[in-house]
């Protein structure tokens, strides 16, 4: 999002001295045309010199198509087709057909040398370039130039260096004839956030102000979102009303417990800002602007810290490196950002850095720039915290960077999968959102994500939720919140620490500890925190055992454990299943979570016999318990055993052979 009426693939800008129109050609090439072809030809030369060729590509073609063999308007189209993905490879043969009018277009070798590069011909671009380039009359243009031959050295460099990766349309019902772009997901990626243009936007088409065709109306951005059903799939999109308005709204990043969006809106001219929702239950509330980070320049990109404590952004102000550099700022005590700093040079450069994402470890950032080695347009990099420094941003090569511009990438908590916006030939509408698989380049990821629900009273409530490092206290310490209706909550604990969480909600505090010491690589774990009034527990668990009963004794029927498992371990009976139990409690509060880590969600369940139990995982074939059961057993829960659960109720193995239910 660069400005108040461009789409959103950035349009690559240059000096001024390129991209002028030839009025003595233009004459002799149309001034026969009829008046409505002419008016049509100058809304497009217009478009053109302000360098917005997405707007000015489709009224050449028209026009081109109409009058058949025009060599000056075909080079106009190829010179346009150079920023379209979806037309590019078409731009060379258009600008060579104009070849005769080359001594009267200043900017033939430049655009066709742009044309070369992005159809991948780099020794030829470079030779392109350097004519354009010993031209006198193109000194002034003589950086972007130079930029131009440098982005081909680096893509010759990067050119069998690609990734290896998969990237897959996201398909329908999120991909339209329309624009999806901008994609952002809570760490687990249970709801997806977007933005879209097209057909459905607020607003219908509008037209667009200080613009000569008043009667070509755009689609303004709009704010959507899709959640995932219970088998996995992307629901049907949904606009955020309380966020869209009939100007333009787009959402540029989430905060990883999905409970704060931050929205770009240019309201003013030349400018754009950074504001932010949140989400009490299920609804969003009314964005406002973020404090402390927006200025009287550009501010376009967002994003957080895990823990909340430092936010990255994008900006132009003066006295950066370059057009759009990288910033920090840091939370203070009043909630608004303070202590901006730049992120340096070895980020920032001399040409535009922009839309960083820190990944959900705390020391992975991707960013997208048009500096360091890009192979063309915006390329995405990725740099890592070490030591207290970011490392040199490195390039993550084909096929996620192209020749055109690629920007505004995120990875799932796990690091399995990455998320984009581009536009390519074969997409549904103009911007499409992509899978990238795997998503995180490199090493795994290495951090536990911390899930579940906080009650009170068996209520769900909005808690307060503490969290900090024991081992080093300044690496990770936050507040978060659960959502009220739900009472849903998410944590990332990078790898290698003590965390001590604490949920809090009236007078009532439960403090849990969670190791990560031995993580090394992506573990997920689900802690329900269950606060309860004295009340509460006076009425409902005076006569609750805290005693586990123990596993089933097989001597009596003459059978070992393993006779059972090499008889009965993948039989199916109807209404049979087999939990893993790893203790009965009054209630969970002193066992060791870190010993839950990488198995499923732990349940608290009162079985006829009036004992509480906490099992974990549900499976249909004691195969199946028993994987769980030698995990947990892994993990150091040494007492945990599997039971039966026969129509609701438990059964000892030697009642389901007695029985006839294991035959």
């Amino acid at each position: 999002m660069k400005a108040l009426y461009i789409l959103l693939i950035a349009i690559i800008t240059h000096l001024a001295a390129v991209g002028q129109i030839n009025i003595d050609l233009k004459e002799k090439y149309t001034s026969k045309w009829p008046l409505k072809d002419r008016q049509k030809l100058n809304y497009a030369d217009t478009y053109f010199s302000n360098q917005e060729y997405l707007f000015a590509r489709p009224i050449y073609d028209s026009l081109y198509k109409k009058h058949k063999g025009n060599i000056y308007i075909g080079y106009l189209v190829g010179s346009c087709s150079v920023y379209d993905p979806k037309h590019y490879k078409q731009s060379e043969t258009f600008i060579k057909s104009a070849e005769e009018l080359k001594s009267d277009l200043a900017d033939y070798d430049y655009y066709l040398g742009k044309a070369l590069l992005v159809n991948e011909k780099y020794y030829d671009a470079i030779l392109q370039f350097e004519k354009y380039k010993s031209n006198p009359l193109n000194r002034n243009a003589k950086i972007e130039v130079e930029h131009q031959i440098e982005v081909c050295k680096s893509a010759i460099a990067l050119d069998n260096k690609s990734a290896v990766t998969k990237i897959t349309n996201i398909g329908a019902p999120i991909n339209t004839a329309g624009s999806e772009y901008t994609p952002v997901f809570p760490s687990d990626e249970s709801f997806m956030v977007f933005t879209y243009r097209g057909e459905k936007s607020m607003g219908g088409k509008q037209t667009l102000p200080n613009r000569i065709d008043m009667k070509h109306g755009v689609y303004f951005e709009d704010v959507m979102m899709s959640v995932k059903d219970l088998n996995g799939n992307w629901t049907e999109p949904q606009p955020i009303n309380a966020i869209n308005t009939n100007g333009h709204d787009a959402v540029v990043h989430i905060s990883h417990d999905g409970q704060r969006l931050f929205i770009y809106r240019n309201v003013g001219i030349g400018s754009g800002d950074i504001y932010m929702s949140k989400l009490d239950g299920l609804n969003w509330s009314a964005p406002e602007k973020v404090k402390g980070i927006n200025s009287n320049y550009w501010e376009g990109s967002v994003c957080l810290s895990p823990d909340e404590k430092t936010i990255y952004f994008s900006s132009d102000r003066q006295g950066g490196y370059g057009g759009r550099d990288i910033y920090s700022a840091n939370l203070l005590a009043d909630g608004s950002w303070g202590n901006v700093k730049n992120m340096g040079p070895s980020i920032n450069t001399t040409f535009d850095e922009d839309a960083p994402f820190i990944h959900s470890d705390g020391r992975t950032l991707f960013f997208a720039s048009t500096g360091h080695n890009t192979i063309g347009g915006y390329d995405i990099f990725k740099s890592e915290l070490k030591d207290g420094k970011w490392t040199a941003p490195y390039n993550v090569g084909k096929p996620v960077n192209t020749t055109q511009d690629d920007k505004f990438y995120i990875v799932s908590s796990d690091g399995e999968r990455g998320y984009y916006s581009s536009e390519k030939k074969d997409g549904k509408g103009q911007q499409d959102i992509y899978i990238v698989e795997p998503g995180l380049f490199g090493k795994p990821t290495t951090l536990v994500m911390v899930a579940g629900q906080v009650t009170f009273d068996n209520a769900p409530v909005k808690a307060n939720i503490f969290v900090r490092s024991k081992l080093n206290r300044k690496d990770f310490s936050g507040t978060f919140q659960s959502n009220s209706i739900t009472g849903e909550y998410l944590v990332n604990l990078p790898a290698g620490n003590e965390y001590e969480i604490v949920y809090k909600y009236l007078n009532r505090i439960h403090t849990k500890d969670i190791s990560t010491a031995m993580i090394d690589s992506f573990a997920k774990i689900e802690i329900d925190a269950e606060l309860f009034s004295d009340e509460y527990i006076r009425l409902n668990y005076a006569q609750i055992d805290s005693a586990a009963y123990k596993p089933d004794d097989l001597r009596p029927i003459g059978l070992s454990y393993d006779d059972l498992l090499a008889r009965y371990g993948n039989t199916l009976i109807d209404s049979l299943n087999y939990t893993v139990q790893i203790g009965a409690y009054r209630i969970l509060e002193n066992f060791n979570y870190s010993k839950l880590i990488g198995l499923p969600k732990a349940l608290r369940r009162t079985f006829p016999d009036n004992i509480t139990r906490f099992t974990v995982g549900s499976y249909s074939t004691l195969n199946e318990a028993n994987a769980i059961l030698l995990k947990a057993k892994k993990n150091g829960i040494k007492d945990a055993f599997i039971i039966a659960v026969y129509k609701g109720e438990k059964y000892y193995f030697e009642e389901l052979l007695n029985q006839g239910i294991l035959k």
